[in-house]
C-alpha cells in the first residue's frame, strides 16, 4: 500500500518531517519503505483499517492533530428509486447506491485529486472511475461505478449456480465457477464480481454523464481468494478481504459527491441506503489494572484512557467502545496492545524473569511430543518462519 507524504502532512496540523513521520509509523508497528516521498507499507492482515490515508490518519492521531474527517456534500439527497434484489443479505448486510448526473466531464483535476495520479505514478481511467479510486485510497472503502443507463432495469447480487461466463472491465475473460457472489443484470448475466471487479458490459467510459455509485460492505470469506482464483490485480478484493468498516457509506457517498462537485456541475444526486443486518457495538471491559498487569507497567487509569482515546476508543460506564473499523479488537489483550503501542514497546523497561528449573527433562520433552500430536491429529500444524527463528 503506498502513500504520498504530501497527502499525509496536508492532514496534519503538526506537520512533521519525513523521518520523524516514519519514526511514529513504526512506533505503531507500521512497517515500511520510503522512496521519493512515497511510504511503501506492508500492513499485516489483522490491520485492514490501516488500508488508505484515512486509516493511517485515525492512528497518526495518536500523536498529532490530524484532519479524519474531509469535507462532504451537505446539501438535500433525494431518494433513489433503483431496482435492487439482494439474494446474499448474510454477506451484504449493507449497501448503498448513489445516482449522480453531471452537466459536463471537467478537463482537468484539483490539486487534491491530481497529486493522486501524479504522486503515486497511477493512470487515469475516466472521471467517475479516477474519482472512486481516489476515495478507496483516501477512506479504504472501495465504490464501483456503473453507466447509470445500461442497468437501468435493476440488478441483483446472488451466487452463481453453474459455470458462466464474465468479461473484467480490463477486457479479460473469465469462467466463473458456482458459489462466485455477483451483481447479475435482468437477464442474470454476471455484470461484477462482487467486491473483486466490475464488467465491461456495464463499466464507465470517458463520455459517461450518469452513474449509479454501488457502495458495499461484503463479509471477507465471501471475496477471500476470488482475485487469485482467476488471477485478477484487485486492490478492492485486497481490502475485502482484510474486512473494511460496515459503518462508513454515509460519509464515503458524501465525500464522493463532494469531489465531484469540485469539478463540475452536479444536474442530479439520489441515495438508496440498504441495511438488512444491523452491525452490533463491540465492548470490552475497562481495567487499566489488568492492562498494566499484561505490560508489565504502571500507568493510571488517566493515562490509559488518554492513549485509547487516541485510537478512537470510548470509554463509558467502565467500558471501552470499539470503533466499528478496528475488526481486530476483540478482547483486553488487544487493548492493552494499543497501549504499548501508544507508549512505544522500545519506551516500555525490560525486566528479569527467573524461571524455576527443569525437572525430569525427558518426561517435559514426552508431553511436549505428545500434544504436538495431538494436534497434528486434529488438524493443526505449527509453522515456524524465519523472523521468529
Amino acid at each position: 500500500m503506498k502513500i504520498s507524504y504530501k497527502h499525509l502532512i496536508d492532514n496534519i496540523n503538526e506537520k512533521p518531517n519525513i523521518k520523524e513521520l516514519s519514526d511514529r509509523l513504526f512506533q505503531l508497528g507500521h512497517e515500511h519503505d520510503i522512496e521519493k516521498e512515497i511510504f511503501d507499507f506492508e500492513f499485516t492482515p489483522n490491520r485492514g483499517d490501516c488500508l488508505s490515508l484515512r486509516g493511517l490518519l485515525r492512528d497518526l492521531n495518536q500523536f498529532y492533530e490530524t484532519i479524519i474527517n474531509k469535507d462532504t456534500y451537505e446539501k438535500k439527497i433525494d431518494k433513489l428509486n433503483f431496482k435492487f434484489t439482494n439474494n446474499a443479505k448474510d454477506v451484504c448486510p449493507k449497501i448503498t447506491f448513489l445516482r449522480i448526473d453531471i452537466e459536463s466531464i471537467p478537463s482537468s483535476y484539483d490539486d487534491e485529486l491530481e497529486t493522486y495520479f501524479s504522486h503515486l505514478g497511477i493512470k487515469k481511467n475516466n472521471f467517475f472511475t479516477d474519482v472512486s479510486n481516489f476515495i478507496s485510497y483516501e477512506t479504504g472503502q472501495p465504490t464501483h461505478c456503473y453507466e447509470a443507463l445500461k442497468v437501468e432495469d435493476g440488478i441483483s447480487l446472488n451466487f452463481t449456480k453453474n459455470k458462466q461466463d464474465f468479461k473484467t472491465l480490463l477486457e479479460k475473460n473469465i469462467e466463473l465457477e458456482s458459489d462466485n457472489l455477483v451483481f447479475t443484470n435482468t437477464n442474470d448475466e454476471p455484470i461484477n464480481l462482487a467486491g473483486v471487479i466490475g464488467g465491461a458490459n456495464t463499466s464507465c467510459s470517458e463520455n459517461t454523464k450518469s452513474v449509479i455509485v454501488e457502495c458495499a460492505y461484503f463479509s471477507p470469506e465471501a471475496v477471500l481468494g476470488k482475485a487469485l482464483k482467476y488471477s485478477i490485480n484487485s486492490e478492492a478484493a485486497h481490502k475485502f478481504e482484510r474486512n473494511v468498516d460496515p459503518n462508513c457509506h454515509e460519509y464515503v457517498v458524501k465525500r464522493f459527491v463532494r469531489i465531484v462537485e469540485k469539478h463540475t456541475k452536479i444536474l442530479n444526486v439520489e441515495i438508496s441506503s440498504n441495511e438488512y443486518i444491523s452491525s452490533k457495538e463491540k465492548t470490552i471491559e475497562f481495567n487499566y489494572k489488568k492492562i498494566n498487569k499484561v505490560l508489565g507497567i504502571n500507568i493510571s487509569e488517566k493515562e490509559c484512557a488518554y492513549f485509547l482515546n487516541g485510537f478512537g476508543f470510548e470509554i463509558d460506564a467502565n467500558l471501552i467502545r470499539v470503533p466499528s473499523y478496528r475488526n481486530d479488537i476483540s478482547h483486553l489483550n488487544d487493548i492493552a496492545e494499543e497501549v504499548a503501542r501508544a507508549i512505544g514497546y522500545n519506551n516500555i523497561n525490560s525486566k528479569n524473569f527467573n524461571f524455576p528449573p527443569k525437572k525430569n527433562k525427558n518426561n517435559i520433552d514426552n508431553i511436549e511430543i505428545k500434544i504436538k500430536k495431538l494436534l497434528v491429529d486434529n488438524g493443526f500444524c505449527e509453522v515456524i518462519n524465519d523472523p521468529f527463528t
